[in-house]
């Protein structure tokens, strides 16, 4: 009998026992790889603290449990162990004269028991100086994946040279965001990676320069109410899918939209996707595809007289003539309102209200894969407000690894649901990040 139950044992083992399988860099895996950078971190002998630069590659076997084999790349900070936490040293500044380490750890997982652990670590030491034709080498297979998962096709050896040239700046970019993150967030390559700055901006499209004193709107009074944890109106029929402005900067006509979308459905019980292209063709005091302010567009809607639904006035991503057919509105607002830029204010107006039309610095949107972000002010100016999006939601993340916690909000964004997090963006709560709480508004339906 005892011999069965041991062959049984030996037998559910092998099975337990996986073969390593690649994973993307979620934001559960770079939080593995900061629990074994901290690790790795104690063991190396310097006064200094070392930061995770870095996550190049991760793995995963199931072995009764979860087995992460993630790469890393770790750099000695000017912050000393004795005065700084190794969290806290992680937004130190970096010595310049030491090299970068590549470091390979595996940590275990059992997340049904609350058990994390590192079980083996190595590293080597990486010059900063090495061969230039390895880095360009790198750097073009780098780019014919993005052609081939992008589709791009371009129309001569100039052009993909040209677009080559802006991928690899841009991944320079994309390092300073990883090295210099706050939050969780995750930046790469992404489909706006071989577009330069000029080029991206045709994809925004929100203009404070525009505003009108005669479109300010009044400002909201807050709710008294108990502000919950976290909430999300995706779960209540309030919010439209994703949509996509493409290279038109009507962002500002998708935030107005998407915010009145919410106020008619929460006021009559019916979600009503609405058109962007009416605003976009008929707004007399915004710019179509050259910009434009929520602000002014509740003004021009309450001039035309409502809003045409999508299928009706279908989006076509280009300034043309306006073709708006009174007869066909199927949505009207009433007023507008101008909402308090105290983040916690605004939580409990979004609770009580719905979804909040905003104007945010996109700085660090262009290459945002996922998780929490949260850039440092240098990298996403609070003053430089250039791109309108909608608030649909707030929450709290727990890392019980480090004992900590991270607000968020849930921002609908209007690239297509193949960007971020199938369409939205999560971005720190708490601070303005982004200049997020700069412009917020909203429409009201009566």
């Amino acid at each position: 009998m005892k011999t069965h139950l041991l062959l049984f044992a030996l037998f559910f083992t092998v099975l337990a026992t996986g073969e390593w399988q690649k994973v993307p860099t979620s934001e559960n895996v770079r939080t593995l790889a900061l629990f074994g950078a901290k690790r790795i971190n104690l063991g190396i002998n310097s006064v200094f603290h070392h930061k995770l630069i870095d996550v190049l590659t991760a793995e995963r076997q199931v072995v009764a449990g979860y087995n992460y084999k993630i790469n890393i790349t770790i750099q000695e900070t000017e912050c000393k162990k004795s005065q700084k936490s190794f969290e806290a040293a992680q937004k130190c500044n970096l010595l310049s004269s030491k090299s970068l380490k590549v470091c390979q750890v595996i940590v275990y997982q059992r997340p049904w028991l609350n058990e994390t652990k590192v079980t083996s670590f190595s590293c080597s030491e990486t010059s900063n100086k090495a061969k230039r034709s390895d880095v360009e080498s790198l750097h073009e297979r780098l780019f014919e994946k993005f052609i081939k998962k992008y589709e791009r096709s371009y129309s001569n050896e100039y052009e993909r040279v040209k677009r080559f040239k802006i991928f690899r700046a841009n991944l320079k970019k994309i390092k300073e965001l990883n090295s210099n993150e706050q939050g969780t967030a995750i930046y790469g390559i992404t489909k706006f990676s071989d577009l330069n700055e000029n080029e991206f901006r045709k994809y925004l499209g929100f203009r404070p320069d525009l505003a009108r004193a005669d479109s300010i709107p009044p400002p909201a009074e807050i709710p008294s109410i108990s502000m919950p944890k976290s909430y999300d109106w995706r779960h209540y029929n309030v919010v439209t899918e994703v949509k996509n402005q493409q290279q038109c900067g009507s962002c500002w006509a998708f935030s107005t939209t998407g915010n009145i979308e919410g106020q008619w459905a929460l006021k009559k019980k019916k979600l009503v996707s609405l058109s962007e292209q009416e605003l976009v063709d008929c707004d007399r005091v915004d710019q179509g595809c050259n910009g434009g302010l929520p602000s002014n567009a509740y003004k021009e809607i309450i001039r035309l007289g409502g809003l045409e639904t999508e299928k009706e006035y279908p989006y076509e991503a280009d300034d043309e003539k306006c073709q708006f057919k009174k007869s066909d509105v199927r949505v009207y607002i009433n007023s507008s309102v101008s909402i308090s830029q105290n983040e916690t204010e605004m939580a409990v107006w979004l609770v009580k209200n719905g979804p909040i039309s905003i104007g945010i610095n996109a700085n660090a949107m262009q290459f945002y894969y996922g998780g929490i972000s949260h850039p440092w002010k240098f990298l996403c100016n609070p003053e430089n407000l250039d791109h309108g999006v909608l608030i649909v939601g707030y929450g709290v993340h727990s890392y019980p690894l480090f004992k900590t916690t991270l607000p968020f909000w849930i921002i609908k964004n209007s690239w297509g649901a193949d960007w971020g997090e199938q369409g939205y963006y999560r971005v720190y709560r708490g601070d303005g990040t982004c200049g997020l709480n700069r412009m917020a508004t909203s429409s009201v339906v009566d």
